[in-house]
């Protein structure tokens, strides 16, 4: 029953306002996907709260997601209270291809600071493995020493809240029924440009990557977060270079997204999982290097 319940909770966990601290993202501008094109995603589910952030399934047993999604400077989620929802397409319909799991633990990263979303990255072990099919399967991670250079083409999901009006925050709402899954596209922002923009309101860092629309109107907001942001690799296999982390504003001009660096946390993410599963267990990693040569 946990899909079919709303409530206030996601709201109270997650809004602040950015010039006290970076504030959590949604998919603005977006558009409805196709089921079964973004098979990793998973929709992660509290307790009498429903969805309240993204992951994406990285090997049989484990999601990434963001750390600020479970713990924070005032609370900390109790992992029996969450549930993890895979092959899920719309937050309203029932289907098939959808299975649900718990999660026997959260692995925060020991350096996340709540302050400024440095190291803003969980891994979720589910409390089952999953069977991969046409609609669930993951996702390849950037590996260390990727190269995303500055406009680079990438795309972000969600089921996270859009706005009524463009440009502006006043008017925040949920999806419309049946709350399908999000899809848009950005582009790289330079990490030097990113903070130069966003200087006012936050720190950006070597772990971070910034993605948004120059004129705005394409954002993540909140409910994205702990979502992937996206790319195609030189064979057209989709990689996750970013973990949705936070944002300073609605989708306006020249406040780009911004996301946890995946190639900063190959490392961990391979020690955390031989250490806490099945040692045989492999997440693939594989390098971005965009752009891509022309061939011919």
């Amino acid at each position: 029953m946990w899909k079919l319940m709303r409530a206030t909770l996601t709201l109270l966990i997650f809004v602040q306002a950015c010039a006290h601290g970076p504030r959590p993202p949604r998919v603005v501008g977006g558009v409805d996907t196709v089921q079964g094109l973004w098979p990793w995603m998973a929709s992660v589910h509290l307790q009498n709260a429903g969805h309240f952030c993204g992951g994406s399934l990285i090997n049989s047993e484990w999601v990434l997601s963001a750390a600020h999604c479970f713990i924070e400077s005032t609370f900390t989620v109790e992992v029996h209270r969450i549930q993890v929802y895979l092959g899920i397409w719309a937050q309203q319909l029932i289907n098939a291809q959808e299975i649900g799991r718990g999660v026997n633990s959260i692995h925060t990263h020991h350096a996340y600071n709540t302050n400024t979303g440095d190291n803003d990255i969980a891994l979720l072990h589910l409390s089952s493995s999953v069977t991969f099919t046409p609609y669930i399967s993951p996702v390849y991670l950037a590996s260390m020493n990727s190269v995303i250079p500055s406009d680079t083409r990438s795309w972000i999901v969600g089921w996270g809240q859009t706005i009524s009006r463009r440009f502006f925050c006043t008017c925040p709402k949920d999806l419309p029924y049946p709350e399908t899954l999000q899809q848009a596209i950005v582009f790289v922002v330079d990490n030097v440009l990113c903070y130069d923009q966003l200087k006012k309101y936050a720190i950006i860092t070597d772990n971070m990557i910034c993605a948004g629309i120059p004129t705005g109107g394409v954002d993540t907001y909140l409910g994205d977060s702990g979502g992937p942001l996206m790319n195609q690799d030189c064979s057209q296999q989709w990689v996750q270079s970013g973990i949705t982390s936070f944002g300073c504003g609605c989708a306006k001009p020249n406040r780009p997204g911004v996301y946890t660096r995946v190639s900063q946390y190959e490392e961990w993410i391979t020690t955390n999982i031989r250490i806490f599963s099945d040692q045989t267990l492999t997440t693939t990693f594989v390098p971005l290097n965009l752009p891509c040569s022309s061939v011919g």
